[in-house]
């Protein structure tokens, strides 16, 4: 079976993470297969619409650190720079995330970068990059239109976040009960795929433009930065420590 699946029916594609004995936890070999199902979607003329989910009990509990630490990984990210945070699902046309259980670090990283979010009532959110030895989401604030002292709190901290507080805080579109969040992002779409869809494109492109996301000069930065940390020991004891469910024993070095 597919890893990433995809699916199109009256327009709408459906790209669902299929690894649910791991939460959907992303593997090289997952982020390497939604990037394909997004190049599908992006040359699909059929396809007017995305919806990303994901099978079994979570959207996604972001990267499979188990997986890392047993092949002596502590990072999937590529090798070279990527042209934004939202890489994977960035496109010209709308995409919607459907989302339940977990959404945390790798897997709330990409329900951002989609364009419209439902969430079920149960959805926790987190960013746990920093807890888990990883640089942190440094954008979130700018991207998102956060508070400071709110960006800094979801990125620095990592604390997980309720369905109701994510959309408080206007990071969700709308939240339902879990057995309806696929069907409610489908209504999402249907009223995208009323509309005229080379206008929905090209407006969607401009707004894009104006999203404030990391330049060139930064993403250098960030890469640098992700060379240097994964080299330190306290990136694998941060690693080793959540998979070995005990507390860190940091050095700073």
């Amino acid at each position: 079976m597919a890893i990433v699946e995809y699916e199109l029916e009256d327009k709408i594609a459906v790209i669902r993470f299929n690894r649910p004995e791991r939460l959907n936890a992303f593997s090289a070999e997952m982020v390497q297969a939604t990037a394909d199902a997004f190049a599908r979607f992006r040359a699909d003329n059929d396809a007017w619409v995305a919806i990303l989910t994901g099978n079994g009990r979570a959207f996604s509990a972001g990267r499979d650190l188990k997986m890392e630490v047993s092949e002596g990984r502590m990072d999937i990210s590529k090798d070279s720079m990527s042209p934004s945070p939202f890489h994977l699902v960035e496109s010209e046309k709308p995409v919607i995330a459907a989302v339940h259980g977990y959404a945390i670090g790798a897997g709330f990283y990409l329900a951002l970068g989609c364009d419209m979010r439902i969430a079920g009532t149960s959805t926790k959110f987190g960013m746990g990059e920093i807890p888990t030895g990883l640089l942190g989401p440094y954008w979130l604030s700018a991207a998102e239109s956060l508070p400071w002292a709110i960006a800094m709190e979801l990125t620095l901290i990592g604390d997980q976040i309720s369905a109701d507080k994510a959309l408080e805080l206007h990071l969700v579109n709308e939240v339902v009960p879990d057995d309806q969040v696929l069907d409610a992002a489908r209504r999402w779409a249907q009223r995208l795929i009323a509309l005229p869809p080379v206008q929905v494109r090209r407006t969607k492109a401009m707004m894009t433009a104006m999203r404030q996301v990391p330049g060139k000069e930064m993403l250098s930065w960030e890469y640098r930065e992700r060379l240097f940390l994964n080299a330190l020991d306290d990136t694998k004891e941060a690693a080793l420590a959540w998979v070995e469910k005990r507390i860190p024993q940091f050095q700073g070095r």
